[in-house]
C-alpha cells in the first residue's frame, strides 16, 4: 500500500455527511454540517539533506505567505527553508549554540518574521536574529531592566508583532496557579491579572511525596492583535485585545464531545507503578490542539482528539477526533466528529484554504494536504 493510498483510505469516507447540529451555533445552523474531506499527500524533496523529523516538524514555523516552512533542526543547530510550492529544500541557515550569538541548546520555539529576520526562543533566551546568525535584539528577561517580584516571568513567553509588548503566564510550577502578565517594552512596566477560570489546571498534576514530577501546561498563542490563553485540557480560553486593552473569557456548549478534561488524577503517588497508572491515565483523557486560523475562509478551526489506545511510551495510536470552527468573534459555528481519522492532524497549519498536516514517510518529510469542502 502506497503513502497515497493509506491516507485515502483514512480519509476519503468523509465524503459522506459527519455533521450534526451544535448548541451555539450560527443563524444558519452547523456550518459543517454537510462537510465533505478530500485528502492528497505531497513529499518534500530534501535535496539529500538531512531533516530532524523524530519530533516532527516542531520548534519550527511557516511563513506568513504560507510559502515556506522553516525547519529547526537542533542537531545542526539550523533553520532549513522549504519552499512549500516547489516542494524542495533551499538553503540552511547557520547558528551558533554558544557566544554571544548563541541560540542555546534548548530551543523551544522558532518565528519567521516578515522583514527575513528570525525570532528564536529557547530556555531562558529569546531573541531576534538576521539570516546570518547575528543576534539583532535580545528580549530575554534577564536581560531587560524589569524590577518585579513575579516568579517564572518568561513561562509561555511571547513577544508581540509590533515588538512593543511581550505576555507570559507567570507562576510557581506545581504550587500556584497561573497569572497573565503583560511586560510593555517602552517602560517596563508589568500588568498581572487573575485568570481565575483556569486555575483549576494547576491541579491537573502528579508526583510522590518529595516533590511533583509532571503536570499540565498553558501557553499563549498570537492572532495578529489578540492573545490567547490556553491549555490542551479545555476549550475554553482567555483572549486578550491588545486594541481594546480587555481580556476576556470564552467557553462553549459542546454535543458531540467534552468542553474539557475532567481526568481527576492523585497529585500524590506510593509508587513508581502508580506514577504509571496515573500518567496513562492522563494521557488517555480528551485534549484540544492550538487553534488555526484559514484566512480564505475568515474561521478559526481546533482539533480535538480523545484517544483509544496508546503504546508503552504514551504515544497516541489512535483516536477519536473531532472538529470546531469558529467564526472572527470565536463564536462556536461548527462542529463535527471525523470518524474515519484515526489520529488527529500533527503540527498542521493552512495553506491557499487546505490543511497541511506533517507526515513521516519512511524517514522523508511529507504533508497530507486535506480539503474541508462545508
Amino acid at each position: 500500500m502506497t503513502i497515497r493510498d493509506f491516507f485515502l483510505g483514512l480519509l476519503l469516507p468523509l465524503l459522506v455527511s459527519c455533521g450534526t447540529e451544535t448548541s451555539e451555533k450560527a443563524e444558519s445552523g452547523n456550518v459543517l454540517e454537510n462537510l465533505t474531506i478530500t485528502v492528497d499527500t505531497l513529499m518534500i524533496d530534501s535535496k539529500d539533506r538531512l531533516f530532524e523529523l523524530y519530533r516532527g516538524p516542531r520548534s519550527s514555523s511557516i511563513s506568513e505567505d504560507g510559502k515556506f516552512l522553516f525547519l529547526f533542526n537542533s542537531r545542526t543547530s539550523q533553520i532549513q527553508q522549504i519552499n512549500l510550492d516547489k516542494l524542495e529544500w533551499e538553503r540552511d541557515i547557520d547558528f551558533e549554540v554558544e557566544g554571544p550569538n548563541g541560540i542555546g541548546d534548548a530551543v523551544f520555539e522558532t518565528e519567521s518574521l516578515v522583514d527575513g529576520t528570525f525570532l528564536i526562543t529557547g530556555y531562558r533566551k529569546m531573541g531576534i536574529f538576521d539570516e546570518s546568525g547575528t543576534k539583532i535584539k535580545d528580549f530575554s528577561i534577564s536581560s531587560l531592566p524589569i524590577s518585579t517580584d513575579l516568579e517564572e516571568l518568561d513561562y509561555a513567553l511571547i513577544l508581540s508583532k509590533d515588538q512593543k509588548s511581550m505576555f507570559s503566564l507567570p507562576g510557581v510550577r506545581y504550587y500556584e496557579p497561573r497569572t497573565f502578565a503583560k511586560i510593555d517594552l517602552q517602560t517596563y512596566e508589568i500588568d498581572n491579572v487573575p485568570i481565575k477560570e483556569m486555575d483549576w489546571i494547576s491541579d491537573i498534576k502528579v508526583g510522590v511525596s518529595t516533590h511533583y514530577m509532571f503536570d499540565e501546561y498553558m501557553y499563549v498563542q498570537q492572532f495578529k492583535n489578540q492573545i490567547l490563553v490556553l491549555t490542551p485540557s479545555s476549550s475554553s480560553f482567555y483572549r486578550y485585545d491588545m486594541e481594546a486593552d480587555s481580556l476576556t473569557y470564552h467557553s462553549f456548549v459542546h454535543v458531540l464531545s467534552p468542553v474539557a478534561n475532567d481526568i481527576k488524577l492523585k497529585m500524590i503517588v506510593e509508587s513508581n507503578e502508580e506514577y504509571q497508572d496515573e500518567l496513562r491515565r492522563f494521557f488517555m483523557s480528551y485534549k484540544f490542539g492550538q487553534p488555526l486560523w484559514d484566512e480564505s475562509r475568515d474561521l478559526y478551526f481546533r482539533f480535538g482528539r480523545k484517544p483509544v489506545s496508546i503504546d508503552d511510551s504514551f504515544q497516541i495510536t489512535s483516536s477519536q477526533v473531532f472538529m470546531y470552527v469558529y467564526d472572527q468573534d470565536f463564536k462556536l459555528v461548527g462542529e463535527a466528529e471525523l470518524p474515519e481519522i484515526s489520529k488527529a492532524p500533527n503540527e498542521p497549519f493552512f495553506k491557499d484554504g487546505k490543511l497541511w498536516s506533517y507526515v513521516n514517510v519512511e524517514d522523508e518529510l511529507g504533508f497530507a494536504v486535506i480539503d474541508f469542502k462545508f
